[in-house]
This record gives structure tokens, C-alpha cells and sequence, in this order.
């Protein structure tokens, strides 16, 4: 099973995954980086997260990113 690295980036902070996690294949890691972004996203812990994915060589397979954006309030017109 191949063993896959997955970093987080929010609010700032970087996280590198020093000792990875052995997963079937890519399809799964992407879900399992989903999870982790959408973890950190729900949990209010941070407006946007990033999780990279990279191979027992250090290369960087995939970039997962969820960002929570409140638009700009829009003005009501006045009657």
C-alpha cells in the first residue's frame, strides 16, 4: 500500500506530515484530504484550509483548498 504525506495549510499556519499514512491509492487519499479540510472548515478553526498531498519522494500529487468567504453585505436601496 502506498504511503501518502498530507500537509495543512490555515490561518497562517503549516503543518508538514512527517510520518504519512499508507492509503490504497490517490482516489483515497483525496478523499481522506477532503475530510481534513472539511474538518478544519466546519470546526471554525480556520476561513481556509489547504491540504497537500505528496508521495513518499516529496513530490506534491494534489492540492485540496476550501475556503469560506462571507460575500460583502450589499446595500438595500432606500425608498
Amino acid at each position: 500500500m502506498p504511503k501518502f504525506f498530507f500537509d495543512l495549510s490555515h490561518s497562517g499556519d503549516v503543518y508538514h506530515d512527517a510520518q504519512g499514512t499508507n492509503v490504497p491509492g490517490l482516489t483515497e487519499a483525496k478523499e481522506r484530504a477532503v475530510e481534513i479540510v472539511r474538518r478544519l472548515i466546519v470546526g471554525a478553526k480556520a476561513d481556509d484550509a489547504v491540504c497537500t498531498i505528496r508521495d513518499i519522494n516529496g513530490r506534491e500529487l494534489v492540492k485540496i483548498r476550501i475556503e469560506c468567504v462571507v460575500p460583502p453585505e450589499t446595500k438595500k436601496p432606500r425608498r
